[in-house]
């Protein structure tokens, strides 16, 4: 029976220096000739996944920004953006909370750059994507799927009760920064818009993640699956705790289940 695995990219597929292990290229390799659906799964937008070392894996497809944009085989399937009054709560909200913040749409990545005076991820984006790399000039005119945003000295609390109940904000606290999204989408419910696609069961489902942008995912598939590396909360809503990414962590959790020998 054809299985449907899903991967988180950061801390998952590749470490903190975007390195993939020799071991999950040949791990995917064999993945995908034992019949078996890859797909990433990542909190990502579209406009942020395009380097060669991810793309060359030979992924069927992707669930990106978390749950709002998909994809098979290249071609889009669903899509949906936050709207013009979302888009424009949620920048009126940041900047009364004094949080700069990175847009993060299927196209192109918006950023006000004087904000983040040589923060390592700007400066990766800047890189990345050279001109798809836009200002943000206003709080109109962006295609969006989902931002995220530098929490400072930030009340989190306070914030997000004053971005309201349209949104879905997850917090990485050991990054000090929110992924803001809209209500009811996350890496779960594109996982499980994916299988209805394809007609795969849900028990038929895999997922391996590493943070808290992972935790849905983790518990709504058959057999979630925590790197070694990953924090405590991803460990606690996985099935199985694999190795760190560094220590084989995809092929010995691939491994465990079977899917590969």
């Amino acid at each position: 029976m054809k299985k449907a695995v899903f991967f988180d990219i950061d801390g998952t597929i590749w470490n903190e220096k975007m390195q993939i292990p020799e071991s999950t290229r040949e791990a995917l390799k064999k993945l995908k000739e034992n019949g078996h659906y890859a797909f990433l799964c990542t909190g990502r937008s579209r406009s942020n996944i395009r380097s060669p070392k991810l793309l060359e894996l030979g992924f069927d497809g992707m669930v990106a920004a978390c749950g709002t944009h998909i994809e098979f085989q290249g071609k889009k399937a669903f899509e949906i953006l936050l709207t013009k009054e979302q888009l424009s709560h949620a920048l009126n909200t940041l900047k009364k909370h004094d949080m700069p913040v990175v847009l993060e749409g299927p196209e192109y990545i918006y950023v006000d750059e004087a904000e983040f005076t040589e923060d390592p991820y700007v400066i990766y984006l800047r890189q990345e994507l050279g001109k798809d790399l836009r200002p943000i000039t206003g709080t109109e005119g962006y295609k969006v799927n989902k931002m995220s945003a530098a929490i400072g000295t930030a009340d989190t609390d306070k914030f997000i009760r004053d971005l309201g109940d349209e949104f879905e904000v997850i917090v990485h606290e050991a990054d000090a920064i929110v992924e803001i999204g809209r209500k009811g989408f996350s890496k779960a419910t594109g996982i499980e818009k994916m299988c209805e696609l394809l007609e795969i069961a849900r028990e038929d489902t895999y997922a391996f993640g590493d943070s808290a942008n992972d935790l849905e995912m983790l518990c709504f598939v058959a057999h979630g699956v925590a790197m070694g590396n990953g924090t405590k909360e991803a460990k606690e809503a996985a099935e199985y705790v694999t190795t760190a990414i560094d220590e084989d962590g995809i092929r010995n959790g691939l491994l465990h289940y079977g899917l590969i020998s």
